[in-house]
C-alpha cells in the first residue's frame, strides 16, 4: 500500500467519524418534540388527505421529514403494514406515496398517544400498524379520485375488508417484516 494511499484512507475514516459525531451533537443539541412541533405532525396529517401528490412536495412535507430525522426523543419506523402495501406496488409512484405517508399517519399516531418508540411494546406497535394502514387507506382513494390509473386490486381488497370491519384482523395475519442483515 503507498503512503497516498494509506493517507488518503485515514482521510476518509476521519471524515466519516466526524460526520457521525456532527450528527449525534446536531441530535443532542436538538431537544426533544416541542408541543407546537408535535401538534403540526398532527395536523399535517389531516392536511395532507386532501391532495396527497401535492402535499408530498411541499415545505410542509420535507419539515416532516427533517423533524422524523432529527427528533430525538421518538424513534420512527417501518412495520409490517408499511412494508406489505410496499410490496403491492411494484416500486411505483404510489409506491413512493406509500412509504411517505406511513411515516406521517404512523408519526401522528405516535405523537398523538405519546408513544415514543412502538417497538418497545407490541400493542403499541400493533395499534401504530393499524393506524398506519387505516391512513393509506384514506390516502390511496384520496390519489384515486385524481389519479384513478394507480388503482391497485390487492390494495382495493384491503378497503373490501375496512369496509367489512375487518381490518384489525388483516392487519394482524399480515406477515413480519424480514429481518435486516
Amino acid at each position: 500500500m503507498s503512503f497516498r494511499s494509506l493517507v488518503t484512507k485515514i482521510v476518509l475514516a476521519l471524515v466519516a467519524s466526524t460526520a457521525v459525531m456532527v450528527s449525534s451533537h446536531a441530535q443532542e443539541q436538538r431537544g426533544p418534540a416541542t408541543a407546537q412541533e408535535r401538534e403540526r405532525v398532527m395536523t399535517l396529517a389531516t392536511l395532507a388527505e386532501k391532495d396527497p401528490m401535492a402535499f408530498m412536495s411541499s415545505t410542509d412535507a420535507r419539515w416532516f421529514q427533517k423533524w422524523t430525522e432529527d427528533v430525538p426523543d421518538y424513534s420512527f419506523g417501518p412495520d409490517k403494514g408499511a412494508f406489505w402495501f410496499f410490496q403491492q406496488t411494484n416500486k411505483s409512484e404510489l409506491g413512493r406515496l406509500i412509504r411517505f405517508y406511513h411515516d406521517l399517519y404512523s408519526a401522528s399516531f405516535q405523537v398523538k398517544n405519546q408513544i415514543l418508540d412502538a417497538e418497545k411494546n407490541p400493542n403499541d406497535l400493533e395499534a401504530k400498524t393499524l393506524a398506519g394502514v387505516e391512513g393509506l387507506l384514506r390516502m390511496y382513494e384520496a390519489v384515486l379520485a385524481k389519479r384513478p390509473e394507480l388503482r391497485n386490486a390487492e390494495i382495493d381488497r384491503v378497503i373490501d375488508l375496512r369496509n367489512k370491519g375487518e381490518l384489525a384482523e388483516f392487519v394482524k395475519q399480515l406477515p413480519p417484516m424480514p429481518k435486516r442483515p
